[in-house]
């Protein structure tokens, strides 16, 4: 399914882009940045990138730091090869089998049990971040998008309650994580499971307090990627509105299940339906989006393989 659902995106994107009236523009846009300037944008952008692995990396090492002590080396390794298997995943739920691969036998599946934790973190700030974003964007959002969309304005009204009550309950779990871990411990289904819920069940709450601080950081380094490489593609839109935007477009790709490879497809229609709003730019918009794909996921993800065939090759060797 996935694999057609990416064919049929990207074959519409492809009509959209040759229906791009300004395409001749915006190639003529490109090729007057410097070159000098173009080179320094995507090096500040790749390093933001690093940088954004490497805090995900620290919560990795802080996450596992009782279960099996990680170098700060270690833990990053064992976020690339999470990019690498969350490749063919929805929603890149696989991210958890990757990232473990790198602990000893004992405790992958532990491990497995602790990523979701590291995913809960970040998708509550997302979320929290997506729902003022959406609130607060709404009255300066055209009229066109709920023609767009096809719903009114109250229905629009009752999708924000809704997804309120979902924020509010889902931090509500994130910060009982231990106790439904104890009272999961003692069901009699669970009970040959519990050795996996030993890691749940002492969780500090000043550890999910930092592990979200953290998801918050990286969270701002996401909006600063955005608006530097919309600065770079000459896609001209007020710098607080790209941020509340993007909030959105988390938002709605952290709700809707696609692949990694189907990503870029999704990605590129909902950023041509609401960065469209505010800019005829729609090359540029999609070549924004398609760039923080590959600098975010893909190369992540081609290194994390090479990570895992280098694992592979030397315990062969073993």
């Amino acid at each position: 399914m996935a694999p057609i659902l990416f064919v049929w995106l990207s074959y519409s994107i492809y009509h959209q882009i040759k229906a791009q009236e300004q395409l001749p523009n915006f190639i003529a846009s490109l090729q007057q940045i410097p070159a000098a300037t173009a080179f320094w944008y995507l090096v500040l952008i790749t390093l933001l990138t690093a940088f954004n692995w490497g805090l995900e990396a620290y919560k990795w090492k802080r996450l596992t730091h009782r279960l099996q002590p990680l170098s700060f080396k270690a833990a990053y390794a064992a976020i690339l090869t999470g990019q690498a298997f969350s490749f063919s995943s929805i929603n890149r739920v696989g991210e958890s089998i990757g990232k473990s691969m790198l602990l000893s036998d004992g405790n992958r599946l532990k491990g497995v049990v602790l990523s979701f934790v590291a995913s809960a973190s970040q998708l509550i700030v997302t979320l929290v971040a997506g729902l003022f974003a959406t609130i607060w964007m709404f009255s300066d959002m055209p009229v066109e998008l709920q023609d767009k969309l096809h719903v009114s304005e109250m229905e629009l009204s009752m999708l924000y309650g809704a997804l309120f009550v979902v924020v509010v309950l889902f931090i509500g779990c994130y910060a009982a994580i231990p106790f439904f871990a104890n009272k999961l411990a003692k069901v009699s289904f669970f009970l040959k499971y519990v050795f996996l819920l030993t890691e749940l069940q002492t969780i500090p709450k000043r550890l999910l307090v930092q592990l979200s601080f953290i998801s918050g950081v990286r969270y701002l380094v996401f909006l600063l990627q955005y608006l530097l490489i919309f600065k770079l593609c000459n896609v001209s839109i007020e710098a607080f509105t790209v941020m509340g935007l993007t909030a959105i477009l988390f938002l709605i790709l952290a709700i809707i299940p696609t692949l990694t490879l189907a990503e870029l497809g999704v990605r590129g229609k909902v950023s041509l339906l609401l960065f469209g709003m505010y800019s005829s730019n729609g090359m540029g918009i999609l070549a924004a989006a398609g760039g923080i794909w590959l600098l975010n996921l893909i190369i992540p993800a081609c290194l994390g393989g090479l990570i895992l065939l280098r694992l592979q090759y030397f315990r062969k060797q073993v």
